[in-house]
């Protein structure tokens, strides 16, 4: 579903009280304006050899193959262009649903063509070992500046298939706001919701 939106006059915002945040970054305007709620938690991904959770010069690192936090933890996930340098970024899709509450919200962007019935996967992981599917891709990674960080998977439709198989159900945001600078074809925010209500997968 495709919907377009604007910010209007929603300049500031307030978060209830007991409305539970995890931001997958720690750094931007977003994140200072919401570091101020006793229930935000903010972390980046510093590597593997670090265990989720541990505090990094100052900073909680956490990796979405494998989050630390307990199940239902989470009112809203945000995410900003991070799963494509994931290996397995349905992985992280499922941990994300696990650690939101129902009725929770993952807010996300990613690398999207929605003319793409499948998702392009670039790289993957064989035996420990990356093998290159097509021209390395790399973005610039904000915990380690001037080093790049490798593009696994551009997405397409296929994405929104595979997070509803999880148990998302999933709005696609084309956001339109000149004054905000966001313009073009492809501004997408994607909106994936746990529903209040899982389905009974017990058998009979």
């Amino acid at each position: 579903m495709r919907r377009r939106c604007g910010f209007g006059a929603f300049g500031k915002f307030a978060i209830p009280e007991a409305f539970a945040i995890y931001n997958t970054e720690t750094t931007g305007a977003l994140h200072g304006a919401l570091s101020a709620s006793d229930r935000y938690v903010a972390s980046e991904y510093f590597g593997d050899e670090f265990a989720p959770g541990q505090i990094i010069e100052g900073r909680r690192h956490e990796s979405l193959a494998g989050l630390s936090f307990p199940d239902a933890s989470f009112d809203l996930v945000l995410s900003s262009d991070v799963l494509e340098h994931m290996p397995d970024p349905y992985v992280a899709h499922a941990e994300v649903f696990r650690v939101l509450k129902p009725g929770g919200r993952h807010l996300f962007t990613v690398p999207f063509d929605p003319g793409a019935a499948l998702d392009d996967t670039r790289a993957k992981l064989v035996d420990g070992q990356i093998v290159y599917l097509a021209e390395k891709q790399f973005h610039g990674d904000p915990v380690r500046p001037g080093e790049g960080i490798l593009v696994w998977t551009i997405f397409g439709l296929e994405m929104l298939v595979r997070m509803a198989a999880i148990g998302f159900r999933s709005t696609v945001w084309n956001l339109d706001e000149p004054d905000y600078g966001i313009v073009g074809p492809y501004s997408i925010v994607f909106e994936a919701l746990k529903p209040s209500i899982q389905p009974d997968t017990s058998p009979g």
